[in-house]
């Protein structure tokens, strides 16, 4: 009887187990069919979405959940948009965008391999890389295009900020002393090398956001100086001597320059072959500025003009021969001046006087009244041939004619009447007419050598005995004293030789 009871326990214990084993077996089967529906939900929805799997990435930029033409746009703004590359060469740096050296990202094939994570169109395969991106980040690769062309053109632009250029030797002036300066190296991208190191990796460049260029030297011009200063020296060492000449009072003005002067005028300038020593004419003119003060206050030396034919002629290695100028002056008045006589004892033509005093009557001097007298420069407009010279005296009635300070002819000579008078002044060979015709007189003057204008319009001038319209010579039988309307008459061998010796800018004297 007690083995019939412990079997009819055992077997409600079994009746019992049944029904939940079947209710175990039933919620774990329903269970996985949840799984597998939010499985195949989650599967179907990326596909029929068209969005790129969760846990994908392109280089640091998430994708995950986005369309190929959304990642595309996200990739475009991050790396061609935003994105900085640090540019440095050890010694600089420099902020640029990408593209600016021929990098950047081509979204559109970025993204579209980040879509194409865990769709290889095999279900069981797609399935199983969506559960392992769920776990583990998968990274597409960034496509990264380079334009050489381009990448060359920015580089070049780079290198003119980020190079240090050599500098040549050169030469200093220190009083008079030559100091040599010695060269140094500079440095420059170099471009070739810089180019093949982003050739070989571009997408590292762009993803580290910085480009180590490559630097090489560059080697100074000049190195070598020993001609150019030995040429220096010379110039220091070599005198300099000026000749200034008046041509209105006949004297020539001679000095030395100090070296310490000379050395002050050269500057150093830097040419493809080295330093070229060169006169500064800024300072030659400042150097004549102060040379004037030694001159009369109405003299000086028109430095503006001066300074670079002395430069020119110092560097071509001629004589420094320049001439001394004239300012205007002031008169005053005399009682019982007239406009002739003032211009008579002046030197000037009256018309002249009458040009630089607007207003001036003539007629109506008044003494005490101030009168601005023209400079005699404006008497001699031409170049001057300082090697010749002509001299007149009206009260000796004479002409001498001088070269290279040494008299070599003179004439007997008729200037004008009382009523017609030569004018005194130092004036200068203008013209030159093989036979002049004066209207006024009906007079032909041969070999005419005009000097001044009486007048404007109106040439005075020397020449030979003139001839009426008739025929008739005039004034043979009185030379020696004033005869003409205010020429200089001559004999007619005489005047021919002075016309063919005395080209235009010889001086001409004429002394009261």
């Amino acid at each position: 009887m007690k083995n019939s009871k412990k079997i009819n326990r055992g077997r409600r214990f079994e009746l019992n187990a049944i029904p939940f084993l079947v209710g175990l077996v039933l919620g774990s089967a329903f269970l996985l069919f949840m799984v597998l529906c939010m499985v195949f939900g989650i599967y179907g929805y990326f596909q029929v979405t068209g969005r790129i799997l969760p846990g994908v990435t392109v280089s640091g930029t998430k994708l995950s959940h986005l369309t190929s033409t959304e990642a595309a746009i996200l990739l475009q703004r991050q790396w061609n948009l935003e994105q900085e590359l640090l540019i440095t060469d050890g010694i600089h740096q420099q902020s640029i965008s990408p593209q600016d050296i021929g990098l950047s990202v081509d979204p559109i094939r970025s993204a579209n391999s980040a879509y194409g994570i865990g769709r290889s169109g095999n279900f069981f395969k797609d399935m199983a890389a969506l559960f392992s991106l769920y776990l583990n980040n998968r990274q597409a690769p960034l496509v990264v295009e380079q334009d050489l062309q381009a990448a060359r053109s920015g580089l070049e632009a780079l290198s003119v900020e980020m190079s240090l250029p050599p500098v040549d030797a050169t030469i200093k002036v220190q009083g008079t002393d030559l100091i040599t300066v010695p060269g140094t190296f500079g440095y420059t991208i170099n471009i070739d090398d810089t180019l093949e190191l982003m050739d070989v990796d571009p997408t590292a460049v762009l993803v580290s956001g910085m480009l180590q260029v490559k630097l090489m030297p560059v080697l100074p011009r000049i190195t070598e100086l020993s001609p150019a200063l030995e040429d220096g020296k010379r110039l220091i060492n070599t005198p300099i001597e000026i000749h200034a000449y008046d041509p209105i009072k006949d004297e020539t003005i001679t000095w030395t320059v100090p070296r310490e002067t000379v050395a002050t005028w050269l500057t150093v300038e830097t040419t493809d072959s080295g330093p070229v020593f060169r006169f500064d004419d800024t300072s030659v003119a400042s150097y004549l500025e102060h040379k004037n003060q030694e001159l009369t206050p109405d003299r000086w030396i028109n430095s503006s003009v001066y300074a670079q034919e002395i430069v020119e002629k110092i560097e071509s290695g001629k004589p420094l021969n320049i001439n001394i100028n004239h300012k205007a002056t002031n008169y005053v008045v005399q009682t019982g001046d007239t406009l002739l006589k003032i211009g008579w004892n002046q030197g000037i033509p009256f018309w002249m006087i009458l040009d630089a005093n607007p207003g001036l009557d003539p007629d109506a001097l008044v003494t005490g009244q101030d009168l601005t007298i023209p400079s005699k420069d404006d008497l001699i407009p031409y170049p001057i041939v300082e090697a010749k010279r002509v001299e007149i005296s009206i009260s000796k009635q004479r002409l001498w004619v001088y070269e290279n300070g040494e008299l070599i002819s003179k004439h007997v000579i008729s200037t004008g009447m009382d009523r017609s008078p030569t004018q005194p002044g130092v004036f200068q060979i203008q013209t030159h007419e093989l036979n002049a015709y004066a209207s006024v007189w009906d007079l032909t003057m041969p070999h005419f050598l005009g000097i001044y204008e009486a007048w404007p319009g109106f040439m005075n001038g020397i020449h030979g005995l003139p001839t009426l319209s008739n025929g008739r010579r005039l004034w043979a039988n009185v030379l020696g004293s004033p005869a003409s309307y205010g020429c200089i008459i001559m004999e007619l061998d005489a005047a021919e030789w002075l016309y063919r010796w005395a080209e235009q800018g010889v001086i001409v004297e004429i002394q009261p």
